[in-house]
């Protein structure tokens, strides 16, 4: 079953100050299913950011269509956006201080989703302390951030993602700044909740290493998705050849199949025994690229 869809999804960012308009998603099509766990990988500026923004209600869309579950986002008022934050997203961010309040115990940081939905208080307690226990914090509860590691404070702050039971849940770079060994303990308990708990997960990073931890490799090159693959098929970011076909039969190529080509604006396309071959118009060098 669908449960993210995504048609022609364009973000614009205007500033008034210079009078410019920064397109930042230029007709992004994506399907993701139910309990799917996927990461989205591209440089510095290429829009996964924004995407996560988008789908987390923390951006509006400019144009386009943006369904979640039953929630058509793109056609959310600033309010109801606030509602379905508050309700369906779960997010993760890179930086521990957007995750959890420094202040007060990991296990208060976990209550406060719970409270905000106003579930009593024995049920908020039980609750908390079984997802710390499900993220290996179950002799931590009353330690604040400060007194954690830096794994340990991601993994709280997955915990704290989790608590008000949401259908969606965002991960901005969660592994950004831990060392590969915190890294892949981070990661081994989220893809273990993403699979007790069913939830969809979408995790935006620039480490491949990190994204092959995900079912399904999305890669976003300048605001367009450039390919695609589950991960179980790659070694290298280079045997990603799946692309997706926009309604107006669009198709964005894979980054390193586009620095191959000589010729950048024409492409001859045939039609052969039922598959279509793509030929850079070269005069001294015609390959055919099967897609």
């Amino acid at each position: 079953m669908t449960f993210i869809e995504v048609r022609d999804l364009i973000k614009i960012y205007y500033t008034k100050e210079y009078n410019v308009r920064v397109p930042a998603l230029r007709g992004i099509e994506l399907e993701i299913k139910e309990g799917e766990f996927i990461s989205i990988i591209g440089p510095s500026g290429s829009g996964k950011t924004t995407l996560l923004l988008v789908l987390a209600g923390m951006a509006e869309p400019s144009a386009g269509y943006l369904r979640v579950g039953d929630v058509r986002l793109d056609q959310l008022t600033d309010d109801s956006r606030s509602l379905y934050r508050r309700f369906k997203v779960g997010t993760l961010w890179q930086i521990p201080n957007r995750n959890l309040i420094w202040e007060i115990s990991i296990l208060e940081n976990v209550e406060i989703p719970m409270r905000l939905l106003g579930v009593p208080r024995e049920k908020r307690i039980k609750d908390a302390k079984e997802l710390l226990s499900e993220v290996g914090l179950s002799k931590r509860y009353m330690h604040k951030p400060s007194q954690l590691s830096g794994g340990e404070v991601q993994r709280a702050g997955l915990a704290c993602a989790l608590a008000h039971n949401p259908i969606l849940l965002l991960a901005d770079e969660p592994t950004g700044e831990l060392d590969s060994k915190t890294a892949g303990e981070l990661l081994r308990y989220f893809k273990e909740l993403n699979e007790t708990h069913g939830i969809t997960a979408v995790m935006v990073t620039h480490d491949f290493d990190v994204a092959k931890s995900t079912d399904r490799l999305i890669q976003i090159v300048d605001g367009r998705i450039s390919g695609y693959s589950p991960t179980e098929k790659l070694k290298t970011i280079r045997d990603m050849h799946h692309v997706y076909l926009d309604r107006y039969g669009g198709i964005q190529l894979p980054r390193h199949i586009v620095d191959k080509l000589k010729v950048r604006r024409e492409i001859l396309i045939e039609e052969e025994d039922g598959k279509i071959f793509m030929h850079q118009n070269d005069k001294n060098n015609m390959k055919k690229a099967k897609k």
